[in-house]
């Protein structure tokens, strides 16, 4: 009985190993059994404040090929742009930058929904999305997406933000007296000089703020702003005693020469435009850009735009030189400062017209 009752031990231990090993098998299998019945829950609320503060609080990137300290918003090819983001900088939340807006809702740089899920929303689930920016003072509201569904759930995010305008100014018959840009003497070749001081811009002082810490939402920023400086009143720098103004006369915009200076170099060196800004010239406040020469007409004023990225190629914290030269037939007085010191684009309230702040309104709707 003793030896009879040993072998049945080893019986029950190797039978309840095996019913052990099979039930673990058997409970593996069953969660895949009711994969097709499981709900998929999703938090759009989440998804949509994910991607707000993606896009109000974040610049942006570019992809790997791109190579050096550049922006999204100027790349020419969009396979180049690898996250969007609206903010001026990462020190700035909130505070859009006014290039990058207009980029993100341009329909013809890039195409909803392919180019704005992977760049914007993420995820490898495919959403349907509705982005849109109010500013104050607009009526025309800026959004790219589908029409928010009226009865349907769907995930919501309103952002307060403000976005940081251009820059520009005006030079015209009173500040041309003040700093006198006039020629004495009559000639055929005029030369008006305006200096771009991007290291003073980037570094120097901002107006009443005294050196401010990143504070990039205040600052004019040669390699990434547009920079537009208008040229007005020409008719009055001639002198009218010698040269009435019933007299006939032509003047040309013959030329436009770009120099810069390097960080610890006083030398000017030259340099030339890509061909994407070539034409920059606005005369007579026309809305087809030209490229110099160019003939100033009968009114005789002149406009430069120079878009985001015209400035790219230069020394970040050096300095820009534009010489303007004017052809005149016969030759006289005119707009001129070669004598004096070249027009400079700083934080001067009277000379240049200081980047301003707009309240806007930016919803996100993901569904």
């Amino acid at each position: 009985m003793t030896k009879d009752s040993g072998l049945m031990s080893i019986d029950f231990l190797v039978g309840f190993t095996i019913f052990m090993i099979t039930f673990i098998w058997v409970a593996t299998l069953i969660p895949g059994l009711f994969i097709g019945l499981q709900s998929h829950t999703i938090d759009y609320d989440a998804v949509a404040y994910r991607t707000g503060v993606i896009l109000v609080e974040d610049p942006g990137a570019v992809g790997p090929l791109v190579i050096g300290d550049q922006p999204w918003e100027i790349q020419n090819d969009k396979r180049d742009v690898a996250r969007f983001g609206l903010a001026v900088s990462k020190d700035t939340p909130l505070i859009l930058y006014e290039n990058k807006v207009n980029r993100f809702f341009c329909s013809t740089a890039f195409s909803y929904p392919e180019d704005y899920q992977k760049r914007a929303i993420f995820g490898d689930f495919i959403y349907q999305f509705n982005i849109s920016l109010r500013s104050v003072g607009e009526d025309t509201i800026r959004s790219v997406g589908d029409v928010v569904p009226d009865n349907y759930q769907y995930g919501y995010i309103r952002r307060d933000v403000k976005i940081k305008g251009s820059s520009n100014t005006t030079i015209g018959n009173t500040m041309i007296t003040k700093y006198g840009y006039k020629n004495t003497e009559n000639v055929t070749l005029n030369e008006f000089r305006i200096v771009i001081n991007s290291s003073h811009l980037l570094t120097g002082d901002v107006g009443e703020i005294v050196n401010p810490n990143g504070d990039a939402a205040y600052r004019i920023n040669p390699n990434g702003d547009r920079i537009i400086i208008n040229i007005t009143d020409l008719e009055d720098t001639r002198n009218t005693v010698a040269h009435p103004p019933s007299e006939p006369y032509t003047v040309n915009l013959k030329e436009v020469k770009f120099y810069q200076t390097h960080i610890g170099d006083v030398n000017l060196y030259s340099f030339s435009p890509a061909a994407a800004f070539e034409n920059y010239v606005y005369v007579n406040w026309g809305t087809t850009a030209v490229k110099p020469p160019v003939s100033l007409g009968t009114d005789r004023n002149l406009s430069m735009i120079f878009e985001p990225g015209f400035f790219l190629s230069t020394d970040k914290y050096g300095a820009i030189y534009i010489n303007l030269t004017f052809e005149l037939d016969p030759p006289q007085q005119f707009l001129n400062n070669t004598r004096t010191r070249p027009f400079d684009y700083n934080y001067h309230p009277a000379n240049v017209t200081q980047p301003a702040l707009t309240d806007a309104v930016m919803e996100v709707a993901i569904w």
